[in-house]
């Protein structure tokens, strides 16, 4: 028989941006995710992000972008996802933190900070469990996101313009910027008109929730879909759980 929570029956306490624009993406890699719990630490890049986002806080509490902080926080942070401090990649990204920090410091110059890491819910009519997200930088009349990248975007992705409504559904007095940072230069984003974004959430979110109805067994639900191994969202330890999910060969 099935529950009626669906979220509930397969452990899921919550549904969020990320969680949602995953869905959109890559429906197997949701299944493993979010179904069977097999989660993939991110790699140095995501550490870099990390560690900048965090010193960039401190610097509105204490004055001053503390770049021997950065480094410590980089590598405290790739030990502790086991990330090898070694690897060519890991050391690439550890040179370039000044980089990034150097741009991050001159050009990030937003004005009373209010909140950082924001824990932020949504609750949507019809949903047992909420939409959960959190906002990087909250400031007074501004939500900024800020992400890090090797190369400078053209264009806010349809993943990112999402997230970025759903930070607008919990602020919607709020304008909200995307800041787009490389070791050589920024880029930010004033989004505007996130409506059809808002709907894309809402309508993600009642389909993943009729997903889910189909089936209390996360074995049958995973049997409607197949993954895409070519993809690179698949490294070698979501490949060989694929393998014990979907016995790909």
């Amino acid at each position: 028989m099935r529950s009626n929570n669906p979220f509930k029956v397969h452990g899921i306490n919550y549904l969020s941006p990320s969680s949602i624009n995953t869905y959109i993406s890559d429906m197997p890699m949701w299944v493993a995710r979010y179904l069977f719990k097999i989660k993939s630490a991110g790699g140095a890049s995501a550490m870099r992000g990390i560690a900048q986002e965090h010193v960039l806080a401190e610097k509105y509490e204490k004055g001053k972008f503390d770049f021997d902080l950065l480094e410590m926080k980089f590598m405290t942070l790739c030990t502790e996802s086991m990330i090898d401090l070694g690897d060519m990649k890991t050391e690439k990204e550890r040179r370039q933190l000044k980089d990034y920090g150097t741009i991050l410091d001159n050009n990030f110059k937003y004005k009373n900070l209010e909140k950082y890491q924001e824990k932020v819910e949504i609750q949507l009519d019809d949903m047992p469990i909420p939409i959960i997200g959190y906002i990087d930088f909250r400031f007074k009349d501004k939500i900024v996101d800020l992400k890090t990248s090797a190369r400078m975007p053209t264009q806010p992705t349809e993943a990112q313009k999402r997230q970025m409504a759903f930070y607008s559904m919990a602020y919607p007095n709020n304008s909200v910027d995307l800041f787009f940072a490389t070791p050589k230069s920024h880029k930010k984003f004033t989004l505007k008109n996130l409506t059809s974004y808002k709907k894309q959430l809402e309508k993600v979110a009642y389909g993943i929730q009729k997903f889910l109805s189909i089936s209390d067994d996360k074995h049958e639900l995973a049997s409607f879909v197949y993954p895409n191994l070519d993809s690179w969202m698949w490294n070698v330890k979501m490949k060989e759980e694929a393998n014990k999910i979907w016995s790909v060969k």
